[in-house]
């Protein structure tokens, strides 16, 4: 090889969009909806060589656009989340951090953005005192949660930049419907109910701000907010809110289900994973390590691209064939019914409605 960035490897078109960088395995958090309470694999944080020579080669090969620090854990909780940031940067990619925004400080804010950090989203999620409960927090209350977060949102209005701060809002529409389904598990499982979440965040993070005249137009703007899709509604040049639906991520790789044979996925061919040891997963919904076929240490990322088993997998969705086996769960259903229209749902989805409503970035964020 020359040493260029290449274009291409085999089935896989570079760059890809995302790196996904696992900074740590913990979390100070144990949300029921999050599958970490279902993770085997040891618990561990990356040190900061190794996330230098990850994301060094990233940038000098051309591997990603984007550096998001997130599979498992609370990358906040990782020491030197902004020199990681700052190398990101200086490799040529976005830098992404996703939280639960309770460790988040205005000082903090202040030092990811000067490190150049592209993208900040706080997984907001439950709507109350009662749902917050879900969180798993043994040190924080809702009231103490919801002052850290506006207090962050309020100093990030203070001091406009290129750092674009996301919250997130998780949606339930069809909570009723999914089974097993705790009576507990209960986030906004309507647009009315949303979007009143969302007008009282406006006034929590508008009011006595610059923008306090403007927070009648701001309230109408979460009109737009409804629970059937995911949605992101820009309030201002560097904040903006983002609905996303809940998932049964946290049970569904726990459960037997009839396992896919076709469908589509655009993880391998947009994202892939690297945890907090070193080791290699096809996509950022892996949180427990099962598709890793080498090790950061020991295999290059062209060297992991290029190897016939990645290969494998990415040409397979290119023939809407599912090969791996964790695949094969990630798209199988309980049912052989539900199965095939998982399948099938799966290559309208991603093939045809995305390209229809215009895709935004599918990033699992939200967690």
């Amino acid at each position: 090889m020359d040493g260029k960035p290449l274009r291409r490897i085999g089935a896989i078109e570079l760059p890809v969009r995302r790196l996904h960088v696992e900074l740590t395995s913990r979390c100070n958090f144990a949300c029921e909806f999050c599958p970490d309470g279902n993770m085997r694999r040891p618990r561990g944080t990356m040190p900061l060589p190794m996330v230098e020579r990850i994301l060094t080669e990233a940038g000098r090969e051309g591997v990603a656009r984007q550096a998001h620090f997130h599979v498992m854990g609370e990358p906040l909780l990782h020491p030197d989340l902004p020199a990681a940031v700052r190398i990101a940067r200086e490799s040529g990619m976005e830098a992404w951090v996703t939280t639960n925004g309770s460790l988040l400080t205005p000082a903090l804010l202040t030092a990811l953005r000067q490190a150049g950090l592209s993208h900040l989203t706080v997984s907001v999620q439950t709507p109350d005192a009662a749902t917050f409960a879900l969180r798993g927090s043994r040190r924080l209350t809702f009231d103490e949660y919801c002052g850290r977060v506006t207090d962050a949102a309020r100093a990030h209005l203070d001091s406009p930049g290129a750092t674009r701060l996301s919250i997130c809002f998780l949606a339930n529409p069809l909570r009723r419907f999914r089974a097993p389904n705790p009576p507990a598990m209960r986030v906004a499982e309507s647009g009315k109910e949303l979007r009143a979440h969302m007008a009282h965040w406006v006034d929590r993070i508008f009011h006595g701000k610059a923008h306090d005249a403007d927070r009648p137009r701001l309230r109408t703007l979460t009109r737009r907010a409804g629970i059937l899709k995911e949605c992101r509604i820009s309030l201002t040049a560097n904040l903006e809110f983002q609905v996303r639906i809940l998932g049964n991520w946290a049970e569904h790789f726990a459960r037997p289900v009839v396992p896919a044979r076709f469908g589509y996925c655009p993880g391998l061919l947009e994202n892939f994973g690297i945890l907090w040891n070193g080791d290699y997963v096809l996509c950022c919904t892996d949180y427990d390590g099962r598709t890793s076929l080498a090790n950061a240490a020991e295999v290059s990322l062209r060297e992991y691209l290029s190897l016939p088993a990645v290969q494998e997998v990415a040409g397979g969705f290119h023939r809407y064939r599912v090969v791996h086996p964790y695949c094969r769960q990630c798209l199988g259903d309980r049912h052989p019914v539900s199965a095939l229209c998982r399948q099938v749902g799966s290559i309208v989805y991603f093939k045809v409605y995305r390209r229809l409503v215009g895709s935004s970035d599918p990033a699992r964020e939200a967690m």
